[in-house]
């Protein structure tokens, strides 16, 4: 088997074997997060995979525990605290290049997913063809619970996939899908065991069959998605909005309630515009609101108590 390392010393590592580049964030100690020199090493390992005629298709995955748990939080704080928002304003247009790369590659790339795939990281995987996860993985948005929104393109991308109440849903309440969550809901394509991740994806990669999304619809998960769609944030961040006596409901609502008001708006904002419009549009408005997401004393207390390991959740000024 003629195996091809482009990458050495550095955060991600490219292999090619049997007609499939295989591309690892491998920074396990932070659980690869996306740093801006990751990102880079990302972009380069896509560009040469499609480049490469020996390449039919692509497995993205993350080394250790987790796929990816998002971007490198001390990076934003650093941005914050020196006011150069600029700089998260061009790392996030970066992030949405090689995504748009990624959604636009001519040749399947498969997530592999065997662990964690939070906020970033559930973004990177909504980019890709495929999405095949172990019964280890794990999936959620927890952005607004940090005074911030996923601008990764989740918004977006997320809505497209399971709809703009659903979406909300897991957006404004930052709850943490299990493998088989995030099959019913209709985010993966397909769970296998972990002895057998490995070969799936490269399977797929080479060009085979892989399942459709399939949402099962359960009376539970409609109840929360008439409930996300007919309830506007303030209420049930405030909790106000009627649960008419369901249980689950109420317990969505009140996951809502210690996240950051400004994040949740924001969020709100993004998904109702995005979808009256095209992807790329939708996409772009998430990019667009950079300044207005950072700039907030919400935005720097969940960085700072994320940055410090607080224990708990960070109490948010709303503002």
């Amino acid at each position: 088997m003629a195996t091809l390392t482009t990458f050495t010393d550095s955060s991600v590592r490219y292999d090619v074997a049997d007609g499939v580049a295989t591309i690892v964030v491998d920074r396990p100690d932070v659980l690869n997060r996306i740093s801006p020199d990751v990102l880079r090493q990302l972009h380069d390992a896509f560009r040469q995979a499609i480049a490469d005629d020996r390449v039919r298709g692509i497995v993205l995955g993350g080394q250790g525990k987790a796929f990816i748990v998002g971007a490198d939080i001390d990076h934003y704080l650093r941005c914050v605290e020196s006011r150069e928002l600029w700089r998260i304003v061009r790392f996030t247009e970066a992030v949405h290049s090689l995504l748009d790369t990624i959604d636009r590659s001519p040749k399947r790339v498969v997530a592999r997913l065997g662990g964690a795939a939070l906020g970033g990281g559930f973004e990177f995987s909504l980019a890709c063809d495929y999405l095949v996860a172990s019964p280890a993985a794990s999936f959620g948005f927890p952005e607004t619970g940090l005074g911030i929104y996923p601008g990764f393109g989740g918004t977006q991308r997320a809505s497209r996939i399971v709809g703009a109440a659903l979406t909300k849903w897991l957006m404004f309440t930052g709850k943490t899908l299990s493998a088989a969550e995030a099959l019913a809901l209709g985010v993966v394509h397909q769970v296998v065991p972990n002895d057998q991740l490995e070969s799936t994806c490269r399977a797929i990669a080479q060009g085979g069959p892989c399942p459709n999304r399939d949402q099962q619809r359960t009376p539970e998960l409609a109840a929360m998605e008439r409930f996300f769609a007919t309830h506007r944030v303030d209420d049930l961040h405030a909790g106000t909005a009627d649960c008419g006596g369901d249980a689950a409901l109420a317990r969505a609502m009140k996951a809502v309630a210690p996240k950051s008001l400004v994040a949740l708006r924001l969020v709100e904002r993004l998904i109702d515009q995005g979808s009256r419009t095209s992807l790329e549009e939708g996409l772009r408005l998430e990019v667009d609101c950079v300044i207005e997401g950072f700039s907030t004393e919400d935005a720097y207390r969940g960085l700072t108590f994320r940055a410090k390991r607080g224990l708990g959740q960070p109490v948010f000024a709303g503002r």
